[in-house]
């Protein structure tokens, strides 16, 4: 079907033009009122064609899967914080100055963290429950493959703190990363 507005060939089933969007079950001429989109008032007798208006960003539904990912989503922020008390602390020592800033940098990161979850909170997740999962414990596997590797590469046999916090730290960005994916 060919539209009458821009002669733009449509498919024959076709209600409205894919180029212009001109109805064309109705073959009106053009007229100045379909430059703007402007619809005619329906002539007595004609039933009016009904529109349904939808929400661009409907609010999500609060799901089992939602509230497991926001818990894990602000654990995951505040072993960051944690952990970067802990390599703050092992960077630049236990002096008051320095314990001062470590906290400091501790509350800007949950806040931080809690700021990214509200710009996040009507996002819909992209991850199903098994591939949440799989992240989750391949993310807690390799932690576990950290300490190891962290352990077998430390000449003293004793852990060190920066090692720790950066480990944590990490393994806490990862947790947070996949609770918002």
């Amino acid at each position: 079907m060919q539209c009458p507005r821009c002669d733009f060939e449509n498919a024959d089933r076709k209600t409205y033009c894919d180029r212009c969007g001109t109805l064309l079950s109705s073959f009106t001429p053009y007229s100045p009122e379909m430059e703007y989109n402007i619809p005619p008032l329906p002539e007595y007798g004609m039933q009016s064609q009904a529109f349904s208006y939808q929400k661009l960003a409907s609010r999500p539904r609060i799901t089992v899967l939602r509230v497991v990912r926001s818990i894990l989503y602000f654990i995951g922020v505040f072993i960051a914080a944690v952990g970067l008390l802990g390599t703050f602390n092992a960077i630049f020592g236990t002096g008051l100055r320095f314990e001062g800033l470590a906290i400091f940098f501790g509350i800007g990161l949950l806040v931080g963290g809690v700021v990214i979850f509200i710009r996040m909170l009507h996002r819909p997740p992209r991850l199903q429950w098994t591939r949440f999962s799989l992240g989750i414990l391949g993310a807690t596997v390799g932690l576990v493959m950290a300490f190891a590797l962290a352990s077998a590469l430390d000449a003293n046999g004793k852990l060190t703190d920066f090692s720790i916090g950066c480990i944590i730290l990490l393994y806490s960005f990862v947790l947070a990363a996949i609770s918002l994916w």
